[in-house]
C-alpha cells in the first residue's frame, strides 16, 4: 500500500489537475489525494473508477514515500469507520490492520484490493466534491481564495458540532 505510482484517470485527473495547477488550491497532486479521501467520506461521496483515457493524473512513489504515515492513517481510519458494509468490529479491524499486513494468501489479497477500491472511490467522490467547492461561483484567483476561506470556515463549524462520544457509543453498540 502506497509504495507504487499511482495513476488517476479521465475526469477526476482533470479536476485534480484544475485544483493543484489552475487554482492552486492545493500544492501537489498527493496533498489532493488525501484530502479528498477525507472529503469524500465525511461528505459520503464515492465514486467509481473512471478508465477512460482522456486524462490522466499520476502521484509518483516518492510522494507516497513522504506522505506514508499520513496516507496509512487516513486509510486506516476509512477501513474502521466506513458503514457501507455489515462488518463487526473485529472484521473492521482486520480490514483497517491486518489485510494489508499479510501478503501470502488469495483471501488477505483480494481483501486488500477491495479495500483499496472502496479507499479510491472516497477518493474519487472527494475530488468531486471539491472542484464542485472550489468552481461553484469562483472564477478569478481572489475568487477562489475566498472560497478556500468560505468552506474552511464551513467545515470547521460541521466539525466543531459535532459530538464525536455519542459517535463513538453509537458506532460500538452498532457491532
Amino acid at each position: 500500500m502506497f509504495e507504487n505510482d499511482y495513476t488517476i484517470y479521465g475526469i477526476y485527473a482533470t479536476h485534480l489537475k484544475y485544483l493543484v495547477n489552475d487554482a492552486k488550491v492545493f500544492e501537489r497532486y498527493i496533498d489532493v489525494y488525501m484530502n479528498a479521501a477525507i472529503i469524500g467520506f465525511l461528505h459520503g461521496r464515492s465514486e467509481k473508477k473512471d478508465n477512460s483515457s482522456q486524462d490522466r493524473a499520476r502521484i509518483y512513489a516518492d510522494a507516497f514515500a513522504t506522505e506514508r504515515l499520513n496516507c496509512d492513517f487516513i486509510y486506516r481510519l476509512i477501513m474502521l469507520i466506513d458503514g457501507t458494509t455489515e462488518l463487526s468490529t473485529q472484521q473492521r479491524l482486520e480490514r483497517a490492520f491486518r489485510d494489508d499486513s499479510q501478503k501470502d494468501t488469495e483471501h488477505a489479497k483480494a481483501a486488500r484490493v477491495q479495500n483499496m477500491d472502496l479507499f479510491n472511490s472516497y477518493i474519487f467522490g472527494g475530488i468531486e466534491e471539491l472542484y464542485e467547492q472550489f468552481t461553484n461561483g469562483a472564477t478569478s484567483r481572489e475568487d477562489y481564495i475566498n472560497r478556500i476561506y468560505d468552506i474552511t470556515v464551513k467545515f470547521k463549524e460541521e466539525m466543531d458540532g459535532i459530538d464525536y462520544e455519542s459517535k463513538l457509543k453509537e458506532l460500538v453498540s452498532r457491532n
